[in-house]
């Protein structure tokens, strides 16, 4: 037994030793060659970089389990109404209350959502996000509080009373730890709340923006059969231990399918028409849902630059190795066996990715930080991005499988060549040369195929970027100024809140130098408006048509003259339509009457949100039709229309915010000043916030498009200045090795002209053969990203033939290049170095 283990420790030992000795071999060769280290290095470093922080948002956004115990156990139930265009709806009290009773594979079911709140006294109150909830929702989470205790459901019933719990982020800035925290009071929109708890860091990932929370409350007739369909809340549910989500999933369609069967006849229409249909997903999932293709993409993306530098590093180390062939055909004969010598090709090239990865990590950080620029707009909710000891295992592991691959290339070429036969003849005329040479071109090939594909999504990405900003918005946005109110609960009242529009609307038109004000309930391409089911008098549509419906936003009378929207027929709104008794009047945009009006007008036509009126002359009216505005953005998918009612009139009651556009050619700060100091003399306790230009709301939301086609750009120009590189170092390895060769056919009459088309030929058909490989692949693999382009087919000829032709123009340059450089050889040189 000891001589086993002394057999075996010396194995250790040499093992140990002969990699020591290649780590300091290595060291030494790559410092000496620092041209090619700093290339290979950059090359490295550029393409695990990417690769590190595109997986550190992938990782943080899918992989990641929510911090939560048994996080796979946490599901959404949402409504969804496929044929009105939603397949993500939320749910409300009466769903909450009869799933709570009678789905037992529930362990518990919780509302839960978010709204601004003001915070702080008035004239001095600080707008935050603030999380309202059933008190469940913390055992569906399954966190406990840091001090004090979290609301009970006793606090979910009206009038109970209001407390707060607050996020421990919050409760560390604002109150610095104070352990005393806990029934002191804060004043939220205007009341006083009393603290009760402060919730654990881990609450914040499931909305990183909520502040505090406080309890969700409604009036009985809420939660009544009849409002089973009014969603307004998001439902959460904790799945028994062994529940799958597919068996929860068929209870509460169960119960649905209940409600159903015990509904009326205008009831069950409206679910027939609208496909309405009950679903369970995993929280993890269902947050990430919108964008998960777009990460995909991101991911394949860098992949596919890692792929194209492997290709760079490998072509460099085999040409590096066929260069050292002398060197271990010597080693060989001295008696360095295969083994050894493939040893210590691994290790350098282990050394050169590892070094590669360290510097890659580094701009990963960076590249995170602009990552986390992008996240907090597209998906506010999340923590920030952060590169952890996972990520880095990652970066690690790329690092060495890089390592392996592109360093066993030149190990299976030394291998296969014959060391004892490179001593006795020239190296320049080996037939290893060939064989490298050979190999090279391979690489090549698929490099330029590679690259094509990434730069085929690039540009259909930027053509479909195009399109959407080429929308027309329906208005000017030029010199219109916006920003936002929020108001005191006190303006729930109907006629304080009619007051309040009178005096906004009369000194906002006292601001000198402006062209026109208006008010509104919802701002153009920001979204978050409300849908309502809708009834049509004297309806034009089939029997079985979708459930009409429309978005619905409050306007002042001189908001379409204001923002410059065009009235195809009809009337602007005005003073008769605010007058107290007034028949409701609407305008609507021409999708709306497209749509439920075919081939006739919209104009005197009828329609009510809700149960029709009892008399004739109660039916709200149309009176204007207005072009299409896009208000929930160019990509709303479920492409409803909108109907505009008059802010003052007896349709939208109380009011709990509002917009302001001021349309004016004076510098905006001016403006927004102006703004401030006329809200202030009306009332010193409304805000004004989420000030600035019309432009730039509308560049803004096209901020998650940008972000993915300007990464994917990089990514694919990243891939491009590889590629040339590859192609340029292949053809430059190829003339050194044929210096002999090309030296003759100089002397033989060859011209320089004769010599470059020679070069370029053997450049440009590998440039030819990837190109065709990578159309066929970039067709194939396209299909994938049908759901993320706008108003573009996946197979367009104009991206395909665009890229193809850059792709061609850069590898001609890079084939240029080293042709005429073969050009300039002297024939009688070239004989004589020979």
């Amino acid at each position: 037994m000891p001589d086993t283990l002394s057999s075996g420790d010396s194995w250790i030992v040499r093992i140990s030793s002969g990699v020591a000795g290649d780590l300091k071999y290595a060291a030494r060769r790559l410092w000496k060659d620092r041209g090619f280290t700093s290339l290979a290095l950059l090359t490295l470093a550029l393409c695990i970089g990417a690769n590190t922080a595109i997986f550190s948002m992938v990782f943080a956004l899918i992989l990641k389990p929510l911090p939560f115990p048994e996080p796979n156990r946490i599901v959404e139930i949402f409504n969804a109404f496929p044929k009105a265009g939603f397949n993500h709806f939320p749910t409300n009290p009466a769903q909450y209350t009869d799933f709570k009773a009678n789905a037992p594979g529930f362990e518990d079911v919780a509302l839960s959502n978010v709204t601004m709140a003001m915070v702080g006294e008035e004239g001095s109150a600080e707008r935050i996000l603030k999380g309202y909830c059933t008190a469940e929702m913390f055992d569906v989470l399954g966190i406990k509080p840091v001090i004090g205790q979290f609301f009970t459901q006793k606090n979910n019933k009206e009038g109970a009373g209001d407390v707060v719990v607050l996020t421990e982020s919050y409760w560390k800035s604002h109150y610095n730890e104070d352990l005393g925290v806990i029934g002191k009071t804060m004043r939220v929109d205007g009341k006083a709340c009393q603290i009760i708890g402060v919730a654990p860091r881990a609450l914040e990932a499931f909305n990183a923006q909520v502040r505090f929370v406080m309890p969700y409350t409604w009036k009985g007739w809420e939660a009544s059969p009849g409002m089973r369909y009014s969603c307004t809340m998001p439902m959460y549910a904790r799945l028994k231990p062994g529940v799958q989500v597919s068996e929860g999933l068929a209870q509460v369609a169960g119960l649905e399918k209940a409600y159903y069967d015990a509904a009326n006849g205008p009831l069950r229409s409206f679910l027939d028409r609208t496909g309405h249909k009950i679903n369970v997903g995993l929280v993890q999932s269902q947050r990430i849902e919108g964008i998960k293709s777009s990460l995909y993409l991101l991911q394949g993306g860098v992949v596919f630059v890692l792929l194209i530098g492997c290709v760079n590093v490998a072509n460099l180390l085999l040409t590096r190795a066929n260069g050292q062939q002398s060197e271990l055909a010597i080693r060989a004969a001295l008696g360095a066996g295969r083994g050894v010598i493939a040893r210590q090709l691994l290790v350098e090239s282990l050394v050169l990715t590892l070094v590669g990865a360290l510097v890659g990590i580094v701009l990963a950080y960076a590249g995170v930080q602009a990552i986390n620029h992008f996240t907090a707009r597209l998906l506010p909710y999340m923590l920030p991005v952060a590169i952890d000891a996972r990520v880095l295992g990652y970066a690690v592991g790329v690092a060495i499988a890089v390592g392996l691959l592109v360093g066993l290339v030149p190990v299976v070429h030394v291998l296969r060549s014959n060391l004892a036969a490179v001593i006795n003849r020239s190296s320049r005329s080996a037939s290893g040369g060939r064989g490298v040479r050979a190999l090279s071109s391979i690489l090549v090939t698929g490099q330029v195929a590679v690259a094509l594909v990434l730069l085929c999504g690039a540009g259909l990405l930027i053509h479909s970027f195009a399109n959407a900003i080429a929308v027309q918005p329906g208005f000017d946005p030029k010199n219109l100024v916006v920003g936002s109110v929020a108001l005191p609960g006190t303006y729930g009242d109907p006629d304080k809140a009619a007051a309040l529009l009178r005096k906004l609307t009369s000194a906002l038109a006292e601001i000198p130098g402006i062209d026109g004000s208006a008010l509104s309930t919802g701002i153009p391409f920001e979204g978050n408006l409300g849908i309502l089911a809708l009834t049509l008098k004297d309806s034009l549509l089939p029997r079985d048509s979708p459930q009409p419906g429309a978005f619905l936003i409050g306007v002042s009378l001189d908001y379409f003259k204001t923002m410059r929207i065009q009235l195809l027929e009809g009337r602007y709104l005005d003073e008769t339509d605010i007058k107290k008794g007034a028949r409701s009047a609407w305008i609507v945009d021409e999708r709306f009457e497209q749509r439920y009006y075919p081939g006739h007008t919209a104009l005197d036509g009828h329609f009510t949100f809700g149960a029709p009126p009892a008399k004739e002359s109660d039916w709200p009216v149309i009176v204007g039709v207005v072009r299409n505005v896009p208000h929930n953005g160019v990509e709303d998918h479920s492409n409803n229309p909108f109907a505009y009612y008059p802010l003052g009139s007896s349709s939208p009651g109380g009011l709990n915010g509002l917009n302001i556009f001021v349309r004016s050619s004076r510098p905006v700060a001016d403006i927004v000043s102006a703004m401030r100091e006329k809200l202030r003399e009306i009332d010193p306790a409304i805000p004004l916030f989420d000030t600035g230009t019309m432009e730039k709301v509308i560049n803004g939301s096209f901020d998650g498009r940008r972000a993915v086609m300007l990464l994917l750009v990089g990514f694919a120009a990243l891939a491009l200045f590889l590629s040339a590189i590859g192609i340029y170092g292949v053809l430059a390895y190829d003339i050194s090795q044929r210096t002999r060769e090309i030296g003759i056919r100089g002397a033989i009459g060859a011209t320089r002209g004769q010599i470059v088309g020679m070069v370029l030929f053997q450049g440009l058909w590998k440039t030819g053969v990837g190109l065709c490989v990578g159309l066929a692949g970039a067709i194939l693999l396209s299909r994938y990203m049908a759901s993320m382009l706008f108003e573009l087919k996946p197979t367009d000829p104009w991206a395909y033939l665009l890229v193809t032709v850059l792709l061609a123009g850069v590898a001609a340059a890079a084939c240029y290049l080293p042709a005429r450089r073969a050009s300039k050889i002297d024939p009688i040189d070239a004989l004589r170095t020979e």
